[in-house]
């Protein structure tokens, strides 16, 4: 199961980028210029809402090696772990919140804030032998970890765009998360002395930096989609050195976000009249990608 989730989020992942490249080969602007967003011109309003429904995962995927406590004394002998397994299972996701486009043609094009619904669940398993001294004898014992949380989370967002032509555009995201876990739940069957070796559960409170990465397509003449995938590149509280993952029990798990953004533009009330290169009348603005 642990490695047909990897194989399955892997594919997810090439399929999007390779969709992605070669849409914007097919539909690339053959202009030398790379303003992206100010090729396309269309008098809308500079800001609005969207929302984005989606799911969450939490495979295996470490960027820093992570080397689980196997083995541990009990009162009476050793206990060691036989093949620990690590399970990622889906969560729901709902994020809603409001856009900005910016004037700049710099590296940020638009920003975004929200906030969202995000539920985050996994599961381990182990057998444990337990060799005592007296007698000497050994058992197999066979135990399940689980947990789920309910977090409510806020969130900020700079976006990067590069806009192949009206219909279609690629973006780079770099944002931060606050997340407060407000249900929590964790479960295990393992009464023994091998409970002691679980790492300490995340804080209620957790603030991460995170990536995404989008394709979106123009589904009508106000609205855009916008398939995302997101995942922690660094978790700032707690600090872990480093680490962008979760760490229940022996196993830690990285959440990934699969969404589809919807955004509403509006039209202003009083249309643009100028060309869109200078600033006479602010009643419109580009095409937002």
């Amino acid at each position: 199961m642990k490695n047909l989730l990897h194989l399955l989020l892997l594919l997810c992942l090439l399929i999007t980028s390779n969709t992605g490249i070669a849409q914007y080969k097919q539909y690339r602007v053959k202009s030398k210029k790379t303003g992206g967003l100010a090729d396309y011109l269309r008098p809308l309003n500079r800001s609005g809402w969207y929302i984005a429904p989606g799911v969450t995962l939490t495979p295996k995927l470490n960027f820093f090696k992570y080397d689980p406590i196997l083995e541990t004394q009990g009162d009476n002998g050793t206990l060691s772990t036989i093949d620990l397994q690590q399970n990622s299972k889906l969560g729901l996701y709902l994020e809603g919140g409001r856009y900005k486009i910016l004037r700049s043609k710099g590296l940020i094009h638009y920003i975004d804030y929200g906030l969202a619904y995000k539920q985050l669940r996994g599961e381990q398993s182990y057998g444990l032998s337990y060799d005592q001294l007296i007698p000497d004898t050994t058992t197999v014992s066979f135990h399940e970890q689980s947990f789920s949380l309910h977090n409510a989370t806020a969130h900020f967002n700079a976006n990067h765009v590069i806009a192949a032509n009206r219909n279609f555009f690629i973006q780079n995201t770099l944002g931060a998360n606050i997340d407060y876990s407000i249900i929590r739940k964790t479960a295990s069957n393992d009464g023994t002395a091998y409970a002691s070796t679980y790492q300490e559960v995340p804080s209620r409170f957790g603030v991460q930096i995170h990536y995404k990465f989008g394709l979106g397509f123009k589904f009508s003449e106000l609205v855009y989609l916008i398939p995302m995938v997101e995942t922690p590149v660094l978790n700032v509280w707690k600090f872990e050195g480093g680490r962008s993952t979760l760490g229940f029990f022996n196993s830690r798990y990285r959440p990934v976000i699969i969404s589809l953004r919807i955004v509403w533009l509006t039209k202003p009330d009083c249309p643009r009249t100028e060309d869109g290169q200078g600033t006479k009348n602010d009643g419109g603005r580009p095409d937002i990608f």
